[in-house]
């Protein structure tokens, strides 16, 4: 072992993805200790319990980047909860300077607890910035934070290149004034559905005219506000998610040449006859792919129920436009799958149980009605919705 070219040691081990056979290799010889190390301490996790001011994990990691400040040019990935304690706060920023000083950070996620920008250690809302910086920053993810200047999102979005914002609370004052886009690499943009993002968007209207997006998940909104998302980068988008509700209006997509993968999802409503229906709008935005996304190569559809008590019946078995015949082969070529999903509007349940199987048969069932050809085809498939988690809400992010 001890003849190998070290770089060959490290591509080995690099291969190596499970933590314990990591530690197992730095434990076997001296030249395996660095190579195993830059798996091991990757990614770092920062958590703490909001009912409780002590944050053991905060401390931990301080000590041992002060024993190993090597360590900090390992990491990559920072999933962080800011601390709503004074002492808290003090030990996260003395944390963040040396991944500073480290240099290599790709990945960043902020849970905020809904605390306030403006209340936090000082030293700590000029620390975070100079993170987001760092030219190796690929990926931020902030969530549930208050009166956050819009500059920060700005300086984020002419930073990094996937930007998520959930429950993001801007300042009520500008604090830039140029509406201008930012000069950005920005390719990812996620905002989930949340009451708070026309509010963001308002405050941060740079945001909309971002032109080089390649992926983008939104929901479709009264105000209109993704409208102007898809649009300003209809030339590029790739990828686009959109999350429709109840789906009362229509879609009316732009012309999105470069789109590959459309997921759509939506809320099922109940008609008069006590019967699940699949909304017109839906049915319209089917009958306008051809046109729209000529060059599609997957379509999503999800589909959210509750847990109401009454048996789970469909109304309209009769097939979506385009894909009543295989002549959709002509409209769209490059379609090679259809993934339809079933899940409960709660993300956080798990789907199964006996009144869910019987609604995800039935489910299964519609679908194949809907889009006969695509299931003569083969290329359809039904699943049912994963189960979430309100701890590890990140680990759902890119």
């Amino acid at each position: 072992m001890a003849q190998l070219p070290q770089e060959l040691i490290d591509a080995i081990v690099q291969e190596v993805k499970n933590k314990d056979d990591l530690q197992a290799c730095s434990l076997t010889a001296r030249n395996l200790v660095a190579a195993s190390q830059s798996g091991l301490f990757r990614q770092m996790s920062l958590r703490w319990d909001s009912s409780s001011r002590i944050a053991p994990a905060f401390a931990r990691a301080r000590s041992f980047l002060y024993e190993c400040p090597h360590l900090s040019s390992y990491i990559r990935e920072l999933t962080l909860d800011l601390p709503s304690f004074h002492q808290g706060q003090v030990i996260l920023e003395t944390i963040l300077q040396m991944l500073l000083h480290g240099g290599h950070l790709e990945r960043l996620a902020i849970n905020g607890h809904a605390q306030h920008w403006d209340e936090l250690l000082s030293q700590l809302t000029l620390t975070i910035p100079s993170i987001i910086e760092l030219p190796s920053m690929q990926c931020l993810h902030l969530l549930r934070i208050s009166s956050l200047p819009a500059s920060v999102v700005f300086q984020a979005a002419s930073s990094v290149r996937v930007l998520s914002l959930n429950r993001v609370i801007p300042q009520r004052v500008r604090d830039i004034t140029a509406n201008i886009p930012p000069n950005t690499h920005l390719e990812t943009l996620i905002l989930p559905w949340c009451l708070t993002t026309e509010t963001l968007l308002r405050a941060c209207d740079f945001l909309l005219a971002v032109q080089n997006l390649r992926r983008l998940s939104v929901d479709m909104h009264s105000s209109g506000y993704h409208h102007s998302l898809i649009a300003s980068s209809s030339a590029h988008l790739q990828y686009l998610e959109i999350e429709c509700g109840a789906f009362s209006t229509p879609l009316n997509l732009p012309p999105l040449p470069a789109l590959r993968s459309l997921a759509v999802l939506l809320a099922k409503s109940v008609d008069v006859d006590r019967l699940w229906t699949l909304p017109e709008n839906l049915t319209s935005t089917i009958a306008a792919l051809p046109a729209v996304c000529p060059h599609l190569e997957t379509l999503k559809l999800t589909i959210h129920i509750r847990t109401l008590e009454m048996e789970p019946k469909w109304h309209d078995h009769s097939p979506f436009p385009v894909f009543d015949s295989l002549f959709y082969r002509e409209q769209l070529p490059l379609l090679r799958g259809i993934h339809c999903c079933l899940g409960y509007s709660d993300p956080f349940v798990a789907c199964a149980g006996p009144y869910f199987e019987l609604a995800l048969e039935r489910f299964v069932a519609l679908m194949e009605n809907k889009l006969p050809a695509a299931f003569r085809e083969g290329i359809l498939t039904v699943g049912r919705g994963q189960l979430r988690s309100r701890f590890n809400y990140f680990e759902h992010l890119p």
